[in-house]
């Protein structure tokens, strides 16, 4: 489904320069009138009514029903998108999330949109990201710290670039082995939350910043992970992603 804004002068205020634009959620308001949400050339997404635009194509097959979304009402969205990005009601698509602009960009790709640079920089910028997440570990290695205080036993994370797997050499009382991919998102939050946390008190706390990493981390990967690890030592218990034939080390290590 395609539309064409009525007033193009209006429309590129907010950065929609082409002739026509491909909508990605077409729903029903409350007041009985339709709204469209579409990309504009910056990649970001903004609504529109349908009283600013024209349709130009009413194909709706790349789409999919959602009721569910809009909360009983009609509502259509891209079935590829939400393949890449599920989401629940209430939800919003934000491309200024980090993590939404790398789960979305297959989508842009399939349909020929065209990545700005600015785009480019941030989504496709490994280093920023890992950067993001060196940051991160700064400021919650010490949180982790805290329930230790007063003993010689400390937990902390860090996460790097390490060695191929097939390169590691076992030595005694380590272990490696292959984990299910498909439940990846899960044993990872899992992973992460088994030592990201400090006090009873402090436990909304926890699952915010266990929540931030996952997505920091998961944010690394724009297109699918290959196969995913357990890698154990007896100072660090590694959770290992290989992912476009590098390995990307999650280290929950100790020390006292």
């Amino acid at each position: 489904m395609k539309v064409r804004f009525k007033n193009q002068k209006q429309a590129a205020l907010s950065h929609f320069f082409k002739e026509e634009h491909r909508v990605i959620i077409k729903e029903k308001t409350l007041q009985g009138y339709y709204c469209y949400t579409l990309f504009n050339e910056n990649l970001h997404e903004i609504t529109v009514n349908d009283d600013q635009v024209e349709i130009t194509d009413h194909d709706i097959s790349d789409m999919i029903q959602r009721n569910d979304l809009g909360y009983g009402r009609e509502f259509y969205i891209n079935r590829f998108l939400i393949e890449l990005l599920p989401l629940q009601p209430g939800q919003f698509i934000n491309t200024q999330s980090l993590w939404v602009a790398g789960k979305l960009l297959r989508y842009f790709e399939k349909y020929n949109y065209e990545i700005p640079d600015s785009y480019k920089d941030r989504v496709l910028n490994e280093k920023y990201k890992m950067h993001l997440i060196e940051g991160f570990l700064m400021a919650i290695n010490p949180y982790m710290e805290r329930k230790f205080m007063g003993g010689n036993y400390f937990e902390g994370f860090e996460f790097y670039k390490g060695k191929p797997i097939p390169e590691i050499q076992l030595e005694n009382d380590e272990s490696l082995n292959e984990i299910n991919l498909a439940d990846y998102k899960n044993l990872l939050k899992t992973f992460i939350e088994k030592s990201l946390n400090d006090t009873y008190d402090n436990e909304a706390h926890s699952k915010n910043f266990a929540s931030t990493l996952f997505v920091l981390i998961d944010s690394l990967f724009v297109y699918d992970i290959t196969r995913i690890f357990s890698y154990k030592t007896f100072y660090n218990d590694c959770f290992v992603i290989e992912y476009q034939n590098e390995y990307y080390y999650l280290n929950q290590f100790w020390w006292g």
